[in-house]
């Protein structure tokens, strides 16, 4: 015969398997990356090592319950395990936020005009993003008692907490002072939360739809999951560049 031509094919995108497994190893080797460069320092990424016996005693706090938590993470995949790491999740979250308190409060104490809070609440949209997934995902299954209120819930915490960014708020730290998120009138951090907002206002129908009683079918999970990435992106972007900036005068 004759070769007269090439035929190639290539699927489209939405019909590519996400590789759960593959994202779970990656996340699980980022965060002890990470956790080894906040006890330690990495000076290259503007890591700083503790910078009070206060500050590094809750932080080996939270890297004792990641350790236990990576321990489930890297073991057999199973219902069972997936229940342990909720349980466990709940207990690196709380210790992750004794953390911050006692970083923000420190840094509030040595100079008030930085705005810890911001870089708190900013984390919490982190988190709060990457939770709706989860939930969405996890109420598939109903024996592990995530439903569409729980997403409905966060939800509200997520557009609460993105307001208090862009027009400023107070939140309570040091019993009787007062810790002002403050108006975003940076123009930098105003586009990054403007992108923020954007990819946000694009998850939010498909999640809606599930916190409204919508099936979640394998499409739906798909949308979120991809559309969560986009948002955590955006957000995370946020987050770093307050962290980094407010980092290069303070402890944090």
């Amino acid at each position: 015969g004759k070769l007269v031509g090439v035929f190639c094919t290539q699927m489209p995108p939405e019909s590519k398997p996400i590789n759960s497994t593959q994202v779970l190893e990656q996340t699980v080797q980022t965060i002890g990356d990470r956790m080894h460069s906040f006890k330690y320092g990495k000076m290259e990424s503007h890591f700083y090592p503790p910078m009070s016996q206060t500050i590094a005693n809750k932080l080996f706090e939270v890297s004792d319950r990641w350790d236990e938590l990576e321990h489930i993470a890297e073991g057999p995949r199973s219902l069972q395990s997936l229940v342990a790491m909720m349980s466990q999740s709940d207990s690196l979250t709380s210790a992750v936020a004794a953390l911050e308190g006692v970083v923000v409060d420190e840094a509030w104490t040595a100079a008030p005009a930085l705005q810890g809070s911001k870089i708190v609440v900013a984390n919490k949209q982190l988190a709060l993003l990457q939770g709706m997934c989860r939930d969405a995902v996890l109420t598939t299954e109903s024996s592990l008692g995530v439903t569409n209120k729980d997403i409905a819930a966060s939800m509200s915490s997520f557009e609460s907490n993105h307001n208090l960014l862009m027009q400023g708020g107070s939140v309570r730290r040091l019993a009787a002072k007062t810790d002002v998120a403050g108006i975003s009138d940076d123009p930098v951090a105003l586009d990054l939360m403007h992108k923020a907002e954007t990819q946000w206002l694009a998850l939010k129908p498909a999640l809606e739809a599930i916190a409204t009683g919508s099936q979640a079918t394998e499409t739906a999970l798909r949308t979120i999951v991809e559309s969560t990435a986009s948002a955590v992106e955006s957000m995370d972007s946020a987050a770093t560049y307050w962290g980094t900036t407010t980092r290069t005068t303070t402890m944090m």
